[in-house]
């Protein structure tokens, strides 16, 4: 999603670009820490605690939207359908290709799944359709592409982010028993596995993130009081939602992928407030390596994030699944980071010589 270079807000995109690095360190633990590890260390706890960022990558997903050039309903719902079809292509590449090409996946990876080999049609089904972030954001953006032409109004879309927050528990797992329109429902408001991320809540962070990118336009891209409105509220948002999940920790936060309103609260909060930080530590640094590598993470997040959930997923046929101690994690981690970059890098290349081909032929 091209934005207004003018308007570009570096903070924001250093955050994103940050988030592909720590999604590559939570998924690495994920698939090849063992339970001690997972549990039962200071270096599994803070790598599942970063691995609560998820918000940050929605929230930016709606800033840049308002932001971008083509707003347009056609072109929006094209994207939208573009992403669910990426979304999809991944879990086929993630997981049907390793087990039913292959044959390469640990077989203590489907018995996490209660399954044994060989799969059935309707286990390779479930696999396909998981729900995952890409998912989330490509229905995302069809509904904003209405959304976006019947709310005009900032306020409107915060209510209606509020809306989708104060709702989610009420309807979460709701179902009418009809194959094909309950998997539709998951995705909406499942409370299951195989939705990670449903619409309810989650999509109120993308909505956050409209709301903050029109109140950014408002004030004439006003820099210094978006980040400072942003810290602000950022901690208000964080004292409500942490103090809802104090008081019920399992109807406010769940599992962390089916959260209630007080977890949803705090992580926009979070985000809100972690902006601020970035955008202050940019301001008193100078222009380095590291910032420039996170700016280009975040311009190809989502080929970045396909590219490592495909190569931690058919590295299990390598080195397992779930039997890596701490130390193990800590070695694989710089392995996929650099695994990621190198075939992120000859897709850069490749793109780079299909687009010198037609030129010359044009």
């Amino acid at each position: 999603m091209m934005e207004h270079q003018s308007n570009r807000l570096q903070a924001i995109d250093v955050a994103r670009g940050l988030s592909v690095i720590v999604m590559i360190m939570v998924h690495t633990l994920w698939m090849y820490g063992d339970v001690a590890t997972q549990g039962g260390t200071v270096f599994g706890t803070v790598i599942h605690i970063l691995g609560k960022g998820t918000a940050a990558f929605l929230v930016a997903m709606g800033i840049s939207y308002v932001l971008s050039r083509d707003q347009s309903v056609l072109g929006t719902i094209k994207r939208g359908l573009y992403t669910l079809g990426l979304g999809y292509m991944m879990n086929g590449l993630k997981f049907v290709v390793p087990i039913a090409v292959f044959n390469t996946m640990p077989e203590n990876f489907i018995e996490a799944y209660s399954w044994s080999s060989p799969l059935s049609l309707s286990q390779f089904n479930y696999l396909l359709l998981t729900g995952d972030i890409l998912q989330l954001a490509g229905l995302s953006l069809i509904f904003i592409a209405i959304i976006g032409h019947v709310i005009k109004n900032k306020w409107g879309i915060f209510a209606l982010a509020l809306l989708l927050i104060t709702t989610s528990k009420w309807v979460s797992g709701f179902r009418l028993d009809i194959t094909g329109v309950d998997y539709l429902l998951d995705l909406l408001w499942g409370d299951q596995y195989n939705v990670y991320f449903p619409l309810f809540p989650w999509m109120s962070c993308v909505l956050f993130g409209l709301f903050i990118g029109m109140a950014y336009k408002e004030k004439n891209y006003d820099q210094a009081f978006l980040y400072r409105s942003l810290g602000y509220s950022g901690v208000a948002m964080m004292i409500i939602g942490a103090g809802l999940c104090f008081d019920n920790v399992d109807y406010h936060f769940a599992d962390f992928f089916h959260l209630g309103p007080g977890g949803a609260i705090y992580l926009m909060g979070f985000t809100a407030f972690a902006y601020w930080g970035i955008d202050w530590i940019i301001r008193h640094t100078r222009p380095n390596r590291f910032y420039a590598l996170l700016q280009y993470c975040s311009k190809r997040v989502t080929s970045l994030y396909i590219i490592q959930w495909v190569l931690i997923c058919w590295g299990m046929g390598i080195f397992g699944y779930q039997t890596f101690s701490m130390q193990g994690v800590m070695t694989l981690i710089p392995v996929f980071m650099l695994a990621t970059f190198l075939v992120q890098y000859g897709k850069d290349r490749l793109t780079l010589v299909r687009h010198s081909l037609v030129k010359s032929v044009t």
